[in-house]
């Protein structure tokens, strides 16, 4: 200011020649001061604690799983077995003559029953889905056992297969993908062979019924 005496109040430059601005009151410099930079941040201790501003957090649900190393085998003679041999107690129901089992069902003999349980057929298809069973099991904890072999950090735990055999193959391939990038092939087969067995199974049970149906109407006489 060329007359500092003539000037009326107000905020003007530092007198000094510093940053930021006086308030002059029309006769002199008071002590209310204002800077015209804003104050440096505050520095934190390093106490381990990175500042919030400068912490760098990764996307949720972004974290890195564990990889196996490049060309790791996903498959094991164990996991196709499992895929393939829920099938096998299925195979003598075809063979069994259960059209028979229903026309004895229909009789009054207190005996028919139990010949029906006895038919060896029955008992086959029964023997074997429980074997099956526990070998499914045992198949699935050495697949597990051979995946950790391998090197596959995680496993999907091989106690599921005594809730559904498709339960364990599924979890297990998504685990397996997971880590190596591929490996879902025993899901579609095993999916594949289900529907297929299932399919089979409805179409022979109608026939069969179809058939009883037919047999049984035959068996009354016209009128």
């Amino acid at each position: 200011m060329s007359d500092l005496h003539t000037a009326p109040a107000g905020w003007y430059p530092e007198p000094n020649g510093t940053d930021g601005q006086r308030w002059w009151d029309g006769t002199r410099w008071t002590e209310y001061a204002t800077p015209l930079s804003p104050p440096p941040q505050a520095q934190y201790a390093s106490y381990g604690r990175v500042p919030q501003a400068q912490a760098q957090y990764a996307p949720y649900g972004s974290a890195t799983a564990a990889r196996v190393a490049e060309g790791t085998p996903v498959d094991t003679v164990w996991i196709w077995l499992i895929v393939v041999l829920p099938i096998l107690p299925y195979i003598p129901l075809f063979f069994w003559d259960f059209e028979s089992y229903l026309l004895q069902s229909m009789t009054t003999d207190p005996m028919a029953q139990a010949r029906m349980y006895l038919d060896p057929m029955y008992l086959a298809t029964t023997a074997l889905g429980w074997l099956t069973y526990g070998v499914l099991v045992w198949f699935a904890y050495l697949d597990m056992v051979a995946l950790r072999r391998l090197g596959y950090a995680k496993q999907f735990h091989w106690a599921w297969t005594f809730l559904m055999p498709l339960i364990y193959v599924i979890g297990r391939s998504v685990v397996v993908k997971r880590q190596a990038g591929y490996g879902t092939a025993p899901i579609w087969v095993a999916i594949t062979l289900y529907a297929a067995g299932f399919v089979g199974l409805m179409v022979w049970f109608f026939a069969i019924i179809a058939n009883f149906m037919s047999t049984t109407m035959e068996s009354y006489p016209a009128i």
